[in-house]
């Protein structure tokens, strides 16, 4: 089953189980991820009058597209997009991607991705925050049992712009390695992956590479930071 064909499937189910005007809210925001528009964009109107949550993301150098929230499923967020891609996270990392040049299958050691342990506590008072997290990855083309060590940075202040609004922000970088001989030669293997969170503790951007020769994926969770600033 294709991205699309799971989305009909999505607004199937939700006209059988919900009311008309729930359908109809989750099928206009639906028509916005799928525009054939070069470069999707919302305002923060549109993103407050959505009735279901939406991120933009940038693909490397390509424009950016919107992405809807098509399943929440076991602590997985599953979004999809107008081209037939789909990204499942878990606390805002990208740990399966569909439909990708490059796409990322498998992590393991997922219960102690730093990702999920990150404290409100610990982000708002700017205390110092460094671990080290290592796991096996596994991708498309035959790429598999990638070794893979991460370590994070303290926390700084930073400044996210989006919306028209600028948002006081903490920002973490992850220092990404494989640990292990890759199967062809690479430039590097070595990159690095960017997370901003607001003062309550809230992942409201990111910036993530599922390998070093993969594209960058910028994404910015736009009905959170919408909700976060009523």
């Amino acid at each position: 089953m294709n991205v699309k064909t799971l989305v009909v499937s999505v607004l199937i189910l939700i006209f059988t189980s919900s009311c008309s005007g729930t359908y109809r809210a989750y099928y206009q925001t639906l028509k916005i991820a799928f525009s054939e528009t070069n470069d999707a964009d919302m305002t923060l109107a549109e993103v407050t009058e959505s009735r279901i949550d939406v991120i933009s993301v940038k693909r490397g150098d390509r424009p950016s597209s919107i992405l809807a929230l098509a399943y929440l499923e076991d602590g997985q967020h599953k979004w999809i997009s107008s081209d037939n891609a789909m990204l499942i996270m878990e606390k805002g990392r990208i740990v399966r991607s569909l439909g990708l040049s490059d796409d990322l299958l498998y992590l393991s050691n997922l219960d102690i991705d730093p990702l999920k342990s990150l404290s409100h506590s610990a982000i708002t008072k700017h205390e110092p925050k460094q671990v080290t997290w290592t796991r096996i990855s596994d991708r498309s083309g035959d790429e598999y049992g990638y070794l893979t060590e991460s370590v994070f940075s303290q926390a700084r202040q930073d400044t996210v712009q989006v919306l028209s609004l600028n948002i006081d922000a903490i920002l973490y970088i992850e220092y990404v390695t494989y640990k292990a001989p890759a199967n062809y030669l690479r430039l590097s293997k070595s990159w690095e992956n960017l997370y901003w969170y607001n003062k309550t503790g809230d992942l409201i951007k990111s910036v993530q590479k599922i390998s070093p020769i993969s594209e960058t994926l910028e994404i910015t969770y736009l009905s959170r930071i919408e909700r976060t600033n009523q």
